[in-house]
């Protein structure tokens, strides 16, 4: 499915929709995530051997290595290495990503430190009965929102997969690694880790943008960083609930599966440009009808709800007409595209039946 890819320069009216629309879905988000803080805290304690006997060495390693890669010291080396190497080379490119990785980690860190002493949440070491405990301006071990590894190393890694598209991937999972060790490490709860991780995907966006747009910036990084989010939550609802036989699950397990592949069918029709495809059919209506079905096989109607506020806003998007494919033949790079698209969807269809109530929290 392509995720809503606004700019700053779309319509006010549809931008200002798209963007009311994607901060919905960050709620639905934020607040389905909350219900797992304690459990998920509960089910990481379990990995971890009590006192005086050998600790999982795989574990403590990456725990290790995730807090080293995530302090602020070793992102200001990676930032200052990316500006010598631009000056030594002259190579614009490089001096920009070393700059703007620097005003993102500052801008990130900033506005974390002021956040997590404002809010003043408990960590998770001192977390006993399960209850929210805040405790505004409450010194150490009151700093646990938002997660200041979480954000910086986002931050970063926002500038950096703009300035390297080609390693966009591997530079956005190697942050993404950096913000779940965090919770792994038992150093922060998971929103806390998503609460840094939306700072920093902001704070990285304004960052490569123009100053004086960093309001619509801001916008645009929520509507991007949106569909992400919402498929974290698909994933930990998935993994976290087991089957049910009560109706509205079994309802939208059901009519979810059916929807997936009718709107895969379509999507190759689309795709194809076949005679048996309807005037009316869309690539973004197709996608949309795939990302709907897959929300309604988690079998959860606040799941479902905030998909579809995303897919509102790739309707959105498909308005301006930038992601209709090109008239005459499919080529091949095309149709292979398109196969793995279809192919990967499949696969997401069947995980979504058999990773139902994997993990016991």
């Amino acid at each position: 499915m392509a995720f809503p890819r606004f700019t700053i320069h779309d319509s006010r009216s549809t931008f200002v929709a798209a963007v009311f629309l994607s901060a919905c879905a960050l709620i639905f988000v934020f607040v389905g995530l909350f219900e797992w803080d304690v459990p998920l805290t509960r089910f990481v304690r379990s990995l971890y051997p009590p006192v005086g006997s050998i600790p999982n060495p795989w574990l403590v390693r990456f725990s290790d290595i995730g807090d080293r890669l995530g302090k602020g010291e070793s992102l200001v080396i990676l930032s200052l290495v990316l500006l010598a190497v631009g000056y030594g080379l002259k190579h614009p490119q490089w001096k920009d990503a070393g700059r703007q990785s620097l005003i993102a980690h500052g801008l990130a860190g900033l506005s974390a430190n002021i956040l997590k002493h404002a809010i003043g949440r408990s960590r998770p070491k001192f977390m006993h009965a399960g209850n929210l405990e805040l405790s505004p301006a409450g010194g150490s071990g009151w700093d646990s929102f938002p997660s200041g590894h979480a954000a910086a190393s986002i931050a970063v890694a926002t500038v950096l997969a703009a300035k390297f598209p080609r390693a966009r991937w591997p530079i956005l999972a190697a942050a993404v690694a950096i913000a779940a060790s965090r919770i792994l490490r038992g150093s922060h709860f998971l929103t806390d880790v998503a609460g840094g991780a939306a700072l920093g995907c902001v704070m990285g966006v304004i960052a490569v943008h123009p100053w004086r747009e960093w309001l619509s910036s801001a916008g645009m990084a929520v509507c991007r960083m949106t569909p992400y989010f919402v498929a974290t939550l698909a994933f930990v609802w998935t993994i976290a609930h087991l089957s049910s036989e009560a109706w509205p699950f079994q309802a939208l397990l059901y009519g979810g599966t059916v929807l997936t592949v009718v709107g895969l069918v379509g999507h190759v029709l689309w795709a194809v440009q076949s005679s048996w495809c309807a005037a009316w059919l869309s690539g973004p209506l197709t996608r949309s009808l795939v990302g709907l079905g897959l929300a309604m096989t988690t079998g959860s109607l606040f799941v479902t709800t905030a998909v579809l506020l995303v897919c509102t806003t790739h309707w959105f998007d498909c308005f301006h007409g930038r992601i209709e494919p090109p008239d005459g033949p499919v080529g091949l790079r095309a149709v292979i595209t398109e196969g793995l698209f279809v192919v990967a969807m499949l696969l997401v269809l069947v995980a979504s039946y058999a990773l139902k109530g994997i993990v016991p929290m």
